[in-house]
Order: structure tokens, then sequence, then C-alpha cells
């Protein structure tokens, strides 16, 4: 039998950010991971697909989706017209998942952290759609991406009420801003994150879109 979407999860948060831990259990989870998602009712995707509508005008921008997993978000975006996507993430199961969809120009395998080994002020929109969690992608992660991302860019991701209240997002999203690296220019509500799920019943996301500086 399968594991169930909540023995996935407590795999992924019980990892506490031990990185190889963390991609062993997403690279076995890949093959199950879209229809688990799917069939857990979390929003996120559709959310992040439709604040990247609203917030990237061009069709052709150079978008970055960080933490791409299988692709599941980025197919969203390339089924309503974006064509200019790259991929970036540290399973090398998710990253094979997300091939296959051929949505992405370009696909790597790459950490989300402080810094990011691609070329600064490169893309014209950054999205990171699940990711920036507890025992996920740390907090200096949005350095890195904000230092992706051209100036004007928007920087579209989800964020959970434990990684902005415990997991230390709340207080470097508040320093960027004000050190005037980035403003906030949209925000969705907030959402029960698995709301077929007992289990995880209080645990909550929203999307958020801010702007960079210039």
């Amino acid at each position: 039998m399968a594991p169930k979407l909540e023995d996935r999860l407590d795999a992924a948060y019980q990892a506490g950010g031990d990185r190889d831990q963390l991609d062993r259990v997403y690279d076995d989870w890949a093959r199950d991971y879209d229809q688990d998602l799917w069939a857990s009712g979390n929003p996120y995707i559709a959310l992040m697909a439709g604040l990247a509508g609203r917030h990237i005008a061009d069709r052709n921008a150079r978008i970055l989706d960080g933490g791409c997993g299988t692709g599941n978000m980025a197919e969203l975006l390339h089924l309503i017209g974006y064509a200019n996507i790259v991929g970036i993430d540290a399973s090398d199961g998710m990253l094979a998942a997300a091939r296959t969809k051929g949505c992405y120009v370009e696909v790597h395998k790459m950490l989300l952290g402080a810094k990011i080994d691609l070329p600064a002020e490169s893309f014209d929109a950054i999205t990171a759609a699940g990711v920036l969690t507890h025992g996920h992608a740390p907090p200096e992660s949005l350095d890195g991406l904000l230092e992706l991302a051209k100036p004007g860019a928007p920087i579209i991701f989800s964020i959970s009420k434990i990684a902005v209240e415990e997991g230390g997002f709340g207080e470097k999203m508040a320093d960027l801003e004000r050190s005037g690296a980035w403003s906030l220019e949209d925000q969705s509500k907030p959402f029960r994150t698995y709301p077929f799920s007992d289990q995880y019943e209080s645990l909550r996301h929203w999307i958020n879109v801010y702007r960079k500086a210039g």
C-alpha cells in the first residue's frame, strides 16, 4: 500500500532541515506527488498561477521557478502561455518528473539559499511554490531569490504561518521591506493547506507578491 499523504508530510517535516533526508523523502515521493497534492485539496498551485497571471504581464518573461518540485505549478503557467520558465530543485526524483512535463526551457539541480548559482538580476519574475515552509528552505533563500530578480521584478511565493511566526521568515521579510529591497504588492487571504486532513487541520499558508526595488 502506498504511504498516505500524512505519512509523506510527517517524513518531510520531521527531516528537520536535514538536506539528505529531505531529498530522500522527495525522491521517493516524486512518482505520486502530483496525485497526492491535487487530491489533498491544497489550493496553493491555483492561487500561485492566478497571481502570476495578475502580476507577470509578459508571456515571454524569463521566470525562475524556485523549488520547482515536479513542475506542477509551472505546468499551469505553461498552459496559459508562459514560455520561458527555468526550474531549480534539490531532488533528483522531483526534477526527473518536472522534465517530463515539457514546460521548462532549463532545469537545474540547485538548493535555495542566500546564494543561488545563477546570474544575478537575470529573471523578470520569481516564483516559489510550496517550498518556503518549516523544515525546507531557510529564510536566507529570500536573499538568494531577490538577487536573481531584475529591478522591478515580482517575487511570488507561498509561505506557511509557522514559517513566518517560528521559522524566521517574518523577520526576514520585514527586514527586506525596511531596507527598501522590496515592497509588498499583493497577498492572498490565508487558506487551509490540507483541507481534507484532520492531522494537518491547523496548517495555514498564504501567497505573497513582493516587488523588487528599482
